[in-house]
Order: C-alpha cells, then sequence, then structure tokens
C-alpha cells in the first residue's frame, strides 16, 4: 500500500497567548491559514504477509531530519499509529521531499506528521476515529490537529480546539525568510521572561468573531483588511531579540503594497498579504530584494487555499 499526500505549509494570521495551563502548555488564541506551498510525503506499507517485521523507516532530501529520525514528526506520528494496528509486524516507510523551510513558523514539522496520520487513515478506514486520530496529533505536535483540517481554522486550547471558519481562499501572499531560524522552545522563553500576557479586549473580540463567522458574503481580501489593523503575533519581539534581521520584512513589503505582514508562528518567515499578485512579482525584481537574497534570504510567492 502506497499513498503521497501534499503538506501544505501554514501562517498564523494572528497569534495572541492568553496564559497557560497547569501544566505550563502555552494556551493560544490564533487563526490559522493554509497556504500553497507543500512537502511530499510519502507513506508505503508492507503487511506480516508480504514480509513485513515491524520496522518503521523515515528517509528525506533534508539531511537536518536524519539526525535523530525518532524525533521526527512524521516518525512519532507512524510510531502512535502503529500502535493501533491488528498485527505489529507492519512495515511503515515514510519519504518527505521537503519544500517548507524549518524553524521558520510554518508548520513544516507538523504538517508532515499530520500528512502521515491521514494517509495512514486512509488505508487502514475505521481503525482510529477522529476522536481518537486528533489525540495522537496533539500527542505529536501543538500544531499538528490544524493541519488534519487545514483550511482557515480557529485554534484554541494548546491548538487541539479548532473551529472551521469561513474560508480565506486565493489571497496573494508573500512569504520571506531570512538564513536564520528561530527556535520555537527558545522564542517561548523569552517570551516567558517578559510576563507580558496582554487580553483581548471585548471589542476586539466581537471584531475577530465578525472576521472569522461573517453573517453576509464578504470578500476574502475586504474581510481581512476590515480587521487585520487589530492583529498582533505575541512571538514577535521574542523572536526579533533572537533573529534581529526579521524586522526587515516587514517595511520592504508595505513599501511594495502590502496592507498587511507580520511574522508567522514563532518565526522566522515573514507574511504578507497583498491585493495584486503584480505587486509581489515587483518587489521580487527589485534591489532591495537582490540585496537580501545575497545575504541568504528566500521567498515563496502563495496563495491561501
Amino acid at each position: 500500500m502506497r499513498i503521497v499526500k501534499k503538506a501544505p505549509a501554514k501562517i498564523n494570521l494572528y497569534l495572541y497567548l492568553p496564559g497557560r495551563r497547569e501544566d505550563g502548555y502555552h494556551l493560544i488564541d490564533s487563526c490559522m491559514q493554509a497556504l500553497s506551498l507543500y512537502d511530499e510525503v510519502c507513506v508505503e506499507v508492507k503487511t506480516p504477509e508480504e514480509g513485513g517485521s515491524g520496522k518503521i523507516d523515515l528517509a528525506t532530501d533534508a539531511a537536518y531530519l536524519m539526525q535523530d529520525p525518532s524525533k521526527n514528526t512524521a516518525y512519532r506520528a507512524a510510531v502512535l499509529f502503529s500502535e493501533k494496528l491488528p498485527d505489529p509486524n507492519y512495515d511503515i516507510k515514510i519519504t518527505i521531499k521537503k519544500n517548507i523551510p524549518a524553524q521558520a513558523g510554518l508548520g513544516g514539522g507538523s504538517t508532515d506528521g499530520a500528512a502521515t496520520l491521514l494517509a495512514l487513515s486512509e488505508m487502514f478506514p475505521g481503525l482510529a476515529s477522529e476522536k481518537e486520530l486528533l489525540s495522537m496529533a496533539v500527542r505529536v505536535g501543538a500544531d499538528v490537529p490544524f493541519f488534519l483540517k487545514g483550511g482557515t481554522v480557529l485554534c484554541e486550547g494548546i491548538g487541539e480546539i479548532m473551529t472551521e471558519a469561513v474560508p480565506l481562499q486565493g489571497l496573494p501572499i508573500l512569504l520571506m525568510k531570512p538564513e536564520a531560524g528561530v527556535s520555537t522552545l527558545a522564542c517561548y522563553k523569552r517570551f516567558d521572561a517578559k510576563s507580558d500576557v496582554k487580553k483581548t479586549t471585548e471589542q476586539e473580540h466581537q471584531a475577530l468573531q465578525e472576521f472569522l463567522f461573517p453573517v453576509e458574503n464578504c470578500p476574502a481580501l475586504e474581510r481581512v483588511k476590515k480587521v487585520c489593523g487589530i492583529w498582533r503575533n505575541d512571538l514577535e519581539a521574542p523572536a526579533l531579540e533572537e533573529a534581529p534581521e526579521i524586522g526587515k520584512a516587514a517595511p520592504l513589503m508595505r513599501d511594495y503594497g502590502a496592507f498587511y505582514a507580520a511574522m508567522s508562528g514563532s518565526g522566522s518567515a515573514v507574511f504578507g498579504i497583498f491585493e495584486e499578485e503584480k505587486d509581489i512579482d515587483r518587489l521580487l525584481s527589485s534591489d532591495a530584494w537582490s540585496d537580501l537574497q545575497k545575504n541568504g534570504w528566500s521567498a515563496f510567492k502563495v496563495f491561501s487555499i
């Protein structure tokens, strides 16, 4: 059995950290949006009758993922799902072709884990319920549950409480990433050290609800424009302390027509939302972008999906 999955990247349109649970996990309030930038995840299963012996193997074109395969999200997802199999002697081989950059806040690891769970659940229909699949996703990583759904989703709790919002499809988006990455763990530690928890006002909460669940049909661009003035990413300040060059991206995007630009997740990627794709092309043809490229920056022109 063999299934190939396209595993999309994501951005956090906004990311609020309103507090922590008693076990130390950070609570989030975030709208996550899937993008047209994909890893390719191939999952192959060999049955005991075909000579399977219970092995789980990982292969990838990204050398950094092979330093300790047992820590990889796709590998851990396969281990959890294998506990549901009727026989311990199924072999699972996962092959990942990476396109989503690491340490970028784009969910590159989480999406691979979710794609593995989805592929295995298709191969073994009914073996794991939706609730059990979600439980596995939470155990693999905080962003993995989102990728079981994709699209436009309000994520709360530690990421496992999900409410599908009215989709935001077709938005022209530019991703820019400096050579430096940002460690999620280090970023959260910096955030905790400041203990600067900002509460969302009732007025802001109402505006976000109207954005996520509009009662009237409204174009995606207009929905974003109405509310993006109150968006923020609570991890942006600590990420800038670790990688100050992140701060170069948003002003450049605004100069070329982005009406909103911010860091995604714990960084280091920054996204800009544009009215027109041609403005992204102008930026990517500019001398300013050429100078950043020479210093190791990368860029991806994508759309919300």
